[in-house]
């Protein structure tokens, strides 16, 4: 009879827990698994995963964390799950021929649980995806004070001249992008290399640089500057300077495109390097007194008098 009475009190204990909210089930905390990487190549990849409970009454988000140890250091974007399911991300700029950890991480109001740790390699061989470049390559007259962007521009000898190439990725981000400007004769590299506004880019465009991944709907300006050579370099007239930029990556093969300067040496610079004769001064330049001195002189010689001014002189001395 005892034993009865604790079984019927335990029995009762129990239940009131369970409607009071203070048990709470196992199977009410949601699960979350994490599988095998997909899609994997050598600069990006496919992560996995899978998310269970049976309580569907909790908003969960759902996501990865990756790295190249199990400290991990990178997330993904966040998910909401509201009920059973798979669920996956992308992630890239990965490094060729490295080994990469990950997981699968839940939160909600019952807090944050974690699949187990998973690993995948990046591979070495190169993979190309669908992603296209536009290309646009722009240039103003600094000297001049034209800061109209456009494909040419008049210059004089000597004019300083910023050039900026546009690159916008088509379809998919494109990778491992370089960048290289032929610069022609009669224009001298200045640098001021400029990416996306950040003076502080290193790297010399003439020989090339990699400015990484170019992400869709994320488009990348790099400028720089270059000065037109001295008027000794040009002959009289219009000379045209085509500078061509070439731009590679992983997706795309090369392209081009091209600005152009146009220097402009004129046949005559001004009135001050012609000669005139004159010499701002009255009485050199003056036509009124040089005609007064010859209709003098005649006067004097067919009326005699420059005899007498002769004799006059001669007797003085």
């Amino acid at each position: 009879m005892k034993n009865i009475y604790k079984a019927s009190l335990l029995f009762l204990t129990m239940a009131i827990l369970c409607f009071s909210g203070t048990a709470v089930s196992a199977q009410s905390v949601p699960q979350v698994q994490t599988n095998s990487a997909t899609s994997i190549s050598n600069y990006q990849a496919t992560l996995n995963g899978y998310f269970s409970g049976t309580n569907t009454y909790y908003s969960n988000i759902v996501y990865f964390q990756w790295g190249t140890t199990t400290s991990y250091g990178y997330q993904t974007t966040q998910q909401y799950l509201s009920s059973t399911g798979s669920f996956n991300q992308n992630i890239a700029s990965l490094t060729p021929n490295t080994t990469y950890h990950f997981r699968a991480v839940a939160q909600g109001s019952y807090g944050t649980v974690y699949g187990q740790d998973v690993t995948f390699y990046s591979s070495g061989n190169v993979s190309y995806g669908n992603g296209t470049l536009s290309i646009s390559k722009k240039v103003i007259n600094l000297t001049s004070g034209n800061l109209n962007w456009q494909t040419s521009v008049n210059a004089n000898p000597s004019d300083i001249i910023s050039f900026v190439i546009t690159l916008q990725a088509n379809g998919q981000d494109v990778h491992n992008v370089i960048i290289r400007d032929v610069i022609p004769a009669n224009l001298i590299y200045r640098g001021n290399l400029t990416v996306n506004a950040n003076s502080n880019y290193s790297g010399n465009i003439t020989s090339g640089i990699n400015i990484g991944t170019v992400y869709v709907n994320q488009p990348v300006a790099v400028a720089y500057q270059v000065q037109v050579a001295p008027e000794a370099n040009f002959g009289y007239g219009n000379t045209v300077i085509n500078s061509n930029t070439a731009v590679a990556s992983q997706e795309v093969a090369v392209q081009t495109s091209t600005a152009a300067v146009i220097v402009i040496r004129s046949l005559i610079y001004g009135a001050s390097a012609i000669s005139t004769g004159l010499t701002n001064n009255f009485w050199t330049d003056s036509f009124f007194l040089q005609l007064l001195l010859i209709t003098l002189g005649l006067w004097l010689y067919f009326s005699g008098k420059v005899y007498k001014f002769a004799d006059w002189m001669k007797q003085r001395i």
